[in-house]
């Protein structure tokens, strides 16, 4: 009985280290030293906003404090650390673009987005309707006809919007 237990327990373990997917990534400290050509672990988007597992050039498995980290990137997928209202949070950026930035964070089953532009301010946009609506279209108020449509609901998508603040 021992050894049946044993032998699943080794099957189980087995199964799990290979189910981990390593893709490749460079890390950037929160002291702007880069950890370049490294294989990250594939986690879900909530996870890799709080862990971080690596695999170092010499096969070694690392796990540095997440709050160590300004930034890395796994694969095409970019993850790094905003200021906003006194707090320095981990997101996702979903948009990289000339003047605005969209970012994401699920936390605790809830996904808040951040809206930058670029090398100025930056907001959590409100999930409320009424909020939401008013919050953002004063923020890109100099964008006027972008602006006017967030604010009379014609444009409501997110990514639509900072697409379009992006091409004017």
């Amino acid at each position: 009985m021992r050894n049946t237990l044993l032998t699943i327990s080794l099957f189980i373990f087995s199964i799990s280290s290979y189910g981990q997917e390593f893709v490749n990534g460079n890390i950037i400290t929160q002291r702007y030293d880069t950890i370049a050509n490294v294989k990250i672990e594939t986690i879900n988007n909530a996870k890799s906003l709080l862990h971080l597992t690596y695999i170092d050039a010499d096969g070694n498995q690392q796990k540095p404090d997440i709050e160590s980290i300004k930034s890395y990137t796994r694969g095409n997928e970019n993850f790094t650390r905003i200021y906003n209202n006194g707090d320095m949070v981990m997101v996702k950026q979903i948009t990289a673009g000339k003047k605005l930035n969209l970012y994401e964070r699920n936390y605790n089953g809830v996904t808040v987005f951040y809206v930058e532009k670029i090398f100025d301010e930056i907001i959590k946009v409100p999930s409320s309707g009424s909020k939401y609506h008013k919050i953002l279209g004063d923020f890109l108020s100099d964008a006027p006809e972008i602006s006017k449509k967030i604010k009379s609901k014609e444009l409501q998508d997110l990514q639509e919007i900072v697409e379009l603040y992006n091409k004017g």
